[in-house]
């Protein structure tokens, strides 16, 4: 699936809402990333209106939906992965006191295990947002992030994020002033309130690196829609709402169109590639000859999925539509995600995962390849405590991939 680009979205209100929903795909959605392995991760949504408000011509969109910050899922699937984390860490920790003691009584010295700076559950971890930004993440209702590639190192980024959310627009604006260090003056266009930053005085002898760090922009559409980004994304995002610009259109719009509903719905256009290029950098690391992998890239279209919770709450979903240019194109997709997914899923040291993996579904339908997974709650518990207890350290049998110890008990 597409990044959501928090890095140029750089003001507090835009980051709380883009938490919100990295929070809850990394609560819920990493399961089925995790399923899928490096592939990006549906049918027939009737909500075609949801990108009313974005811009034309932008390169890829994500719409998150926030009533899944709060569901039982993400709870469920959050405290399962601290609980698993902190066990994990907690065996490491006493292991390695039990290396290092050698019953001498020389001071020690007490430290903070990361562990520890992480709320215990999804309450707390949206609690210490809301303490930090003084906006409540909860309180986001959507979130619309959109993009267009820059031409080149030195072209201003362009990227945009329309929230629905319940806030005070004071606290939007302190919020986003108190971020970037900034003072921020209001002024309308088309009849839209329109927050820019104060011009800033040079500083002499100061030495950069790369682009400066780009303003950060606000508009108010209604009472709980804002729109966060850079200059120009959220200039086009007015325009559109003063009817004085098209919204996105085209063949973009119409795969996001296609999607099923979920909790995070993206489409993204291709990004070419110099296939010669391509040969002579990977090919020389590699050894081999990549210049059909590139060329086929180049053939792609537009990447689009859906990651999603069913109605009863039991189950995790995710699914990924790759619109190619050609059959044969779609074909190889289809022979190389099937390929990809077998190799995982053989050298994947975990049975649990390996199964996952195996089960995912490659169809081709046309020009169009389809990869898609669902699992039960139960299985993606299980699978968060063994990555849980991976990215803390924590021991795992070499042959099966299952955390030994407190890992271990906390997955029988």
């Amino acid at each position: 699936m597409p990044s959501i680009p928090t890095g140029t979205l750089s003001s507090t209100a835009a980051r709380v809402a883009v938490v919100a929903a990295f929070v809850a795909v990394v609560a819920v959605g990493g399961v089925a990333a995790a399923q899928m392995g490096a592939l990006d991760g549906v049918t027939g949504s009737q909500d075609s209106a949801l990108l009313e408000p974005v811009p034309d011509d932008v390169d890829s969109v994500a719409v998150f939906d926030g009533s899944v910050i709060e569901s039982d899922t993400a709870e469920r699937l959050y405290a399962t992965g601290y609980n698993a984390t902190v066990d994990s860490a907690d065996e490491t920790e006493s292991s390695e006191a039990n290396e290092t003691d050698d019953g001498t009584d020389d001071e020690t010295f007490e430290t903070t295990s990361p562990v520890e700076m992480v709320p215990a559950n999804l309450t707390g971890a949206f609690d210490e947002v809301e303490n930090r930004s003084g906006l409540d993440p909860r309180a986001v209702e959507q979130v619309i992030v959109y993009s267009q590639r820059q031409a080149n190192f030195t072209s201003p980024p362009y990227q945009g994020a329309i929230v629905e959310a319940d806030w005070d627009k004071s606290d939007v604006v302190d919020a986003v002033s108190e971020s970037a260090n900034r003072t921020y003056r209001n002024t309308t266009v088309d009849g839209v309130t329109v927050y820019k930053p104060e011009a800033q005085e040079e500083e002499d002898n100061v030495t950069t690196f790369g682009p400066p760090e780009p303003d950060q922009w606000v508009a108010v559409f209604d009472e709980d829609e804002y729109v966060f980004g850079t200059e120009q994304a959220v200039a086009d995002a007015v325009d559109v709402e003063a009817d004085e610009a098209e919204p996105v259109d085209g063949d973009l719009r119409r795969a996001f169109d296609d999607t099923r509903d979920g909790y995070l719905r993206y489409a993204q256009s291709s990004q070419s590639v110099n296939v010669t290029r391509i040969n002579e950098t990977m090919g020389q690391s590699t050894g081999l000859n990549v210049t059909a992998y590139a060329e086929a890239y180049n053939d792609l279209h537009i990447t689009s999925g859906t990651y999603y919770i069913t109605e009863d709450g039991e189950t995790l979903g995710t699914e990924s539509r790759v619109l190619t240019n050609s059959t044969d194109t779609a074909r190889d997709v289809k022979d190389l995600a099937q390929g990809f997914i077998s190799i995982q899923a053989g050298a994947i040291q975990n049975e649990t995962l390996e199964t996952e993996l195996r089960e995912t579904d490659v169809t081709r339908d046309g020009t169009t390849v389809t990869v898609s997974r669902e699992t039960d709650i139960e299985t993606a518990e299980m699978l968060v405590r063994w990555y849980g207890s991976i990215l803390s350290g924590g021991a795992s049998n070499p042959t099966t991939g299952v955390p030994t110890g407190a890992a271990a008990a906390g997955i029988a």
